[in-house]
């Protein structure tokens, strides 16, 4: 056994009751494409499903489809994230309901993510861990069936379009947050899903172990929401 196929098994869990959904536009990053494929190979179920209307309606009739055909866990991974097939297995040994990976943004220097308040730093790479974080970006996220089931009970979700004989639940349907501080906050589809998983009783922990690109004109990492271009084995992001 190599030292790649040793460490994919090193989180080693029954695979045949998750599913992973990639919802793409135009075409899977091929970095992202091999992983997916190496995940295949290892038994996983993974749903490529090219988007044809928002992506807030996409990702709840995905997961609404993937629900219903019985699956216990879904995990999501955009398709411009680049990523190691064994970190799948990894977040997923977690058991946790709901668990991610974080990225940087592209373009811009963020993470894809949103601390919960008085958070002053958060350290990637090996001496990381799991930390809570209020929302994150859908890229790499693990989630449970409790989680969908306890959104659509406690928010009251309606079960949509049945007359199109493609029921769905919006359980990805953007929202508006209203803020102590009285402005309110648009929430898009990602942001929205974590705050019903908040008020439902769900809160969200990123492994900041996980070494995740976000790939564009190349491959944006951790470094690049707070510093130069320069990599490390271990990086610790400032939070303003």
């Amino acid at each position: 056994m190599g030292k790649r196929q040793a460490r994919f098994s090193e989180y080693l869990v029954d695979r045949s009751s998750c599913v992973v959904l990639v919802p793409y536009s135009g075409h899977i990053e091929i970095e992202c494409e091999r992983s997916l494929g190496r995940l295949e190979d290892e038994g996983y179920i993974v749903r490529r499903v090219p988007s044809g209307a928002g992506i807030d309606l996409q990702r709840s009739q995905m997961a609404t489809d993937a629900l219903e055909d019985g699956f216990e866990e879904l995990f999501w991974i955009d398709s411009d994230i680049a990523f190691d097939p064994a970190d799948v297995d990894k977040l997923r040994g977690h058991e946790r309901p709901l668990t991610c990976g974080i990225y940087s943004k592209k373009g811009a220097r963020e993470l894809a993510c949103f601390v919960h308040p008085g958070t002053e730093e958060i350290v990637f790479g090996k001496p990381g861990g799991l930390m809570p974080v209020r929302y994150a970006g859908m890229g790499f996220v693990h989630t449970r069936r409790e989680v969908y089931e306890a959104i659509r009970e406690v928010c009251q979700l309606p079960v949509c379009n049945r007359r199109f004989k493609r029921p769905v639940v919006p359980y990805f349907l953007p929202t508006l947050l209203e803020e102590t501080e009285g402005e309110p906050w648009y929430l898009t589809e990602d942001y929205a899903f974590f705050e019903r998983a908040r008020i439902s009783g769900f809160g969200l922990f990123a492994d900041t172990t996980v070494r995740l690109w976000h790939v564009g004109r190349y491959k944006y990492g951790w470094e690049d929401a707070g510093s130069t271009l320069t990599r490390y084995g271990t990086y610790k992001f400032q939070v303003k």
